[in-house]
């Protein structure tokens, strides 16, 4: 592990109550988001979320009767998730094998602390981690190039920036086509996202799967819709 990752852990560890203290409770934007990428999921389907940080995003979709893999790379907050009573598990995701396959991966707030080499590599993993036709959901922090941070934890953390551009480029490179891609300006611009496996899936039966029905049955929304829709307050 390089030592820019010990330290971005390093410091999730030393302030992970702060973390939870200053990040909004779920709100509508958030919820909205949530509630897009609920809508493209059969129901009860198993989602792995990493980097659940308190957990509250997963508590959201568990609530939908969805079944949530709750995961971090920070003891602290796993051990915050199971003192609320949830199964957590130790998980980080540039190393640790994903498992699955499952209906969808959701990463809010995490991937911007992978360097650009570490991101591509992060989706064709995920790519084999997901059943066909799942989802993957990911929040980015937009602009350019990358630095050191010490808002809100007053402790370093490494953030990557990326443009839309450049994030579609590495999911057509990498298999995954975007059904939504929304920009939103909090304190930050962020960039919200929503794509699909490429590889499509079928029955014994040559049918589709439920999962890819949701998929396509709500595809025509999401591009018909106007670019910049709802997004999550960002927890980064």
């Amino acid at each position: 592990m390089h030592p820019r990752d010990d330290l971005t852990l390093a410091s999730y560890q030393a302030r992970a109550e702060r973390y939870a203290e200053r990040t909004p409770a779920l709100g509508p934007h958030l919820s909205a988001y949530l509630d897009s990428l609920a809508a493209l999921l059969p129901t009860g389907a198993t989602v792995l979320e990493v980097g659940s940080g308190p957990g509250r995003a997963a508590t959201y979709l568990e609530s939908e009767h969805f079944r949530v893999r709750r995961t971090d790379a920070t003891p602290a907050f796993v051990e915050m998730m199971r003192a609320d009573g949830h199964d957590a598990r130790l998980l980080d995701l540039r190393t640790d094998d994903l498992g699955g396959p499952y209906d969808a991966i959701l990463a809010l707030a995490v991937l911007l602390h992978l360097t650009r080499r570490e991101f591509g590599t992060f989706l064709h993993r995920a790519h084999a981690a997901i059943a066909p036709g799942g989802l993957l959901a990911f929040t980015m922090k937009e602009g350019d190039g990358s630095e050191w941070s010490t808002e809100k934890l007053d402790l370093p953390r490494h953030f990557t920036y990326w443009r839309e551009r450049d994030l579609r480029t590495r999911m057509a490179r990498t298999g995954w086509t975007p059904l939504s891609i929304s920009q939103v300006r909090m304190n930050e611009a962020w960039i919200f996202v929503i794509a699909r496996s490429d590889t499509p899936t079928t029955d014994c039966a040559g049918s589709s799967s439920p999962l890819t029905t949701t998929a396509l049955a709500s595809q025509e929304r999401f591009e018909s819709g106007p670019e910049a829709g709802p997004g999550p307050s960002p927890d980064g």
